[in-house]
């Protein structure tokens, strides 16, 4: 008698096999899929984050071209009706969506009390000794000027407001208002402060036309409360979408936007 075996469970085994590979096949095929799309939203977020923070340097620059070169303001790095203007709901920080909309910050690093810098030979730095926010004018009404390293012929400094200024007399130790009216030039002997305190928006000119040597100098507010806007500014600004975040950092040099003030330089 021949005797039949049953082998039904090979085949059962096989069908199992080809399930187990199909779905194994499935599962990887929907994670590659997954992580592409993955790949794609944060490389978008990312994009989207840098375009908003060039989007803020602009905005900051648009607001110091507005408010003068010595404005200050500031905007923090969190949900606020500020930091959402260039999101895409503006107007209703209720329907923001930190998945997908853009919040975004700047720091306009403007003002200081103390300043120290290094004019090279045949540079100038005009340093306006106010700054602004909310368009209000902030101005500084006393100062400490000192020189580190120097020739006494070659570096000329004064401070200019409108038909006036003030210019050290070298060899001494005062500074020589002079003031522009229809007879002439009138000089007088003032402190410097005193000048500071009596006019608004002033402007420091310093220059070196030493030809073999550098200049040393510190501007330094007598008053801790009191700042001046800062000859070269740095705009600090950032952007972020859910997890992804730009940062960029944006200088420019006041002296160049007032590069006019330098033909103000008088000899004594």
């Amino acid at each position: 008698m021949k005797i039949i075996k049953n082998n039904w469970w090979y085949s059962i085994l096989i069908i199992l096999l080809i399930i187990w590979f199909l779905l194994f096949l499935w599962v990887w095929i929907f994670n590659l899929i997954l992580n592409d799309l993955k790949d794609n939203k944060a490389m978008w977020d990312y994009v989207k984050a840098y375009a908003w923070a060039e989007s803020a340097a602009e905005l900051a620059l648009l607001k110091i071209k507005k408010n003068w070169y010595g404005y200050y303001d500031k905007i923090d790095h969190d949900k606020s009706n500020r930091s959402i203007l260039l999101s895409d709901n503006p107007l209703n920080i209720s329907n923001f969506n930190s998945k997908k909309d853009v919040y975004f910050s700047y720091d306009i690093w403007s003002k200081v009390n103390t300043y120290d810098w290094t004019l090279n030979s045949l540079e100038y730095d005009i340093i306006p000794m106010f700054y602004v926010d909310d368009n209000w004018e902030h101005k500084v009404s006393s100062i400490n000027f000192s020189v580190v390293s120097w020739n006494q012929s070659d570096f000329a400094w004064n401070v200019i407001w409108k038909d006036s200024w003030m210019s050290w007399i070298w060899n001494s130790t005062y500074w020589s208002k002079k003031t522009v009216n229809t007879g002439g030039f009138v000089f007088i002997k003032e402190d410097i402060n005193v000048f500071l305190s009596s006019s608004d928006s002033n402007y420091f000119v310093l220059f070196n036309s030493w030809n073999s040597g550098v200049i040393k100098y510190t501007v330094k507010s007598t008053n801790p409360l009191e700042f001046f806007s800062k000859p070269r500014t740095t705009i600090i600004t950032s952007a972020q979408v859910w997890n992804y975040k730009q940062n960029l950092s944006v200088d420019f040099d006041n002296t160049d936007f007032l590069n006019i003030l330098k033909y103000s330089i008088y000899s004594n």
